[in-house]
């Protein structure tokens, strides 16, 4: 697990009300942002599904946005394109069938939990390299937000001098 900053990144994205019982039914979703994106070559990195408020729970009702990076505005009447924020994350690689991304998160928030690390409502899943037919093939990158400021086993560092050579 590696703590990163992701700098804003603009995507072509579309939003839903859902639950993780449900998310099987978004992969049309996926292929309409692909053939919007990529008619003009206007991709610009790997597919990202971003959950906010999920929970883990099978029933909650979670927002989903399924986002592709894209290089320069495009129009669309059925996706909206936006700037995605600075996002402060712990990463974690998921190799394998998505049907196993479950157990990763929850390897994930029990690290955590156990290092006290305060966590946001977002998390992203970055699709890197996408296999259908040999779905062990899949690589996936985790992030789940976390909180800015000091976490309990992790006080704030003294300044430390830093030499400067002429």
């Amino acid at each position: 697990m590696h703590i990163k900053t992701f700098p804003p990144l603009r995507v072509l994205s579309s939003v839903h009300q859902t639950t993780i019982s449900q998310l099987h039914e978004f992969g049309p979703v996926m292929a309409e942002l692909y053939a919007v994106a990529g008619r003009k070559s206007f991709i610009n990195g790997p597919l990202h599904w971003i959950y906010y408020g999920m929970d883990g729970n099978p029933d909650t009702v979670f927002t989903l946005e399924i986002a592709i990076p894209i290089r320069k505005v495009i129009q669309s009447t059925r996706f909206e394109v936006r700037e995605l924020g600075f996002f402060k994350a712990i990463t974690f690689p998921h190799e394998g069938p998505w049907e196993q991304l479950p157990g990763s998160h929850a390897q994930i928030m029990e690290r955590l939990n156990e290092h006290k690390i305060p966590v946001s409502n977002e998390c992203r899943e970055v699709f890197l390299n996408i296999n259908f037919a040999e779905p062990e093939k899949n690589m996936t990158e985790i992030q789940i937000g976390v909180l800015p400021g000091k976490t309990p086993n992790r006080p704030a560092q003294k300044k430390r001098l830093v030499p400067v050579y002429i």
